[in-house]
């Protein structure tokens, strides 16, 4: 009773003014991390073997990590595994919905190594953790050991490009993005292991101490964040595919360029008026130009923001292939010029559009994506 309360009360602080939640999260976060070990039974409902399980798993394995309250996979998940899968990935599909709908369950059964289902404690974390406690990962053949979830739309782009610019011998442990937020981390959502790092005595004692806290913001600051740091202070090399550092360099020669251009002159004021198809589209170029610069000025000031939403256009323009759902259903950062979303991934990715908009479709309320 006293773990659901508390529960509830981390559901009601999403609620509340940034000031009060920044003393009432951490203080629910400590309250649930000491109720943690009184949590009653196993978090594993149950597991079973998947329709396409090998005697053993191949070298490269994914740890899918799901949750859905009415327990359905939908299609952006779908077409994330379905993507993962063509890259020649075992799927370990977790989930902490504890059980799926009977066709979301056939689906997944048909393309899944492994299934795991628990309780919906420790987040994506323990849901990781528990999945390879119950399918006894990393084994000796274990080469490439990636961590995913159903936190972003995509991949937007081909994975083929991606996981060939992952390089064990450059890193241990790849990040898609990284973060320079509370402290420098390589973000959670998409997080690949090479043999070095499964190896090393860091990996089996970091998830060893992994607990199943009812607090988000607990598995964010004990477990995302610490996790990188952890890992550079026992000797292993983390690295992101689209470093933050470097967002940021793409964004400012971008307006540096524009700033030349409108120097030079190269815009002729004497111009016969853009047509007004063009003219109903400067709202949304503005848009972007002003986040563009908000970015930069907040940047010129060292405050480290989240790429995944002040960078997410610039990310996909350089080739990052996944949107964060948060993103385009909530934008809690209030973030300008989102509305843009639709055509760039258009340009991207057609068939990843549609996906996104029919999870939209069936996420918003009231609002237009």
């Amino acid at each position: 009773m006293v773990l659901k309360r508390v529960a509830r009360l981390l559901e009601l602080s999403s609620q509340l003014p940034f000031l009060v939640r920044s003393i009432f999260d951490p203080a629910i976060g400590w309250a649930a991390f000491i109720l943690s070990p009184f949590e009653m039974g196993q978090t594993v409902v149950s597991h079973e073997r998947g329709d396409c399980s090998p005697e053993r798993l191949s070298p490269r394995v994914v740890m899918f990590s799901h949750f859905d309250r009415h327990g359905q996979v939908r299609d952006h998940t779908r077409y994330y595994i379905d993507a993962l899968r063509a890259e020649g990935f075992d799927v370990v599909f977790v989930t902490n919905s504890r059980r799926l709908a009977l066709p979301d369950l056939v689906w997944v059964r048909e393309r899944s190594a492994h299934m795991v289902f628990r309780r919906n404690v420790g987040y994506d974390f323990a849901a990781w953790r528990d999945a390879m406690t119950v399918c006894g990962l990393p084994t000796p053949d274990t080469r490439f050991l990636l961590m995913a979830n159903d936190s972003v739309y995509g991949p937007l782009r081909p994975l083929a490009p991606v996981f060939q610019r992952i390089d064990f011998d450059r890193a241990d442990v790849w990040g898609a993005t990284d973060s320079w937020q509370h402290r420098f981390h390589l973000q959670s959502f998409f997080i690949a292991f090479g043999p070095k790092a499964l190896r090393d005595e860091a990996f089996g004692s970091f998830w060893g101490s992994v607990a199943n806290v009812r607090s988000k913001w607990w598995v964010v600051n004990r477990y995302e964040l610490r996790m990188t740091r952890f890992f550079i202070a026992t000797g292993l090399r983390c690295k992101a595919l689209w470093p933050y550092i470097e967002m940021i360099e793409v964004l400012r020669e971008a307006a540096a360029q524009d700033s030349a251009k409108d120097i030079n002159g190269e815009e002729n004021p004497e111009q016969a008026a853009p047509p007004r198809s063009q003219r109903l589209c400067e709202p949304f170029a503005e848009a972007g130009r002003r986040n563009a610069a908000r970015v930069l000025e907040i940047a010129l000031r060292h405050v480290p923001l989240n790429p995944t939403a002040d960078l997410w256009q610039v990310l996909i323009e350089q080739g990052c292939p996944f949107l964060k759902r948060e993103l385009l259903r909530d934008n809690p950062s209030r973030v300008p010029g989102i509305a843009a979303w639709y055509s760039l991934v258009g340009r991207v990715d057609g068939s990843g559009r549609d996906v996104i908009l029919r999870d939209l479709e069936q996420s918003l309320k009231n609002r237009s994506p």
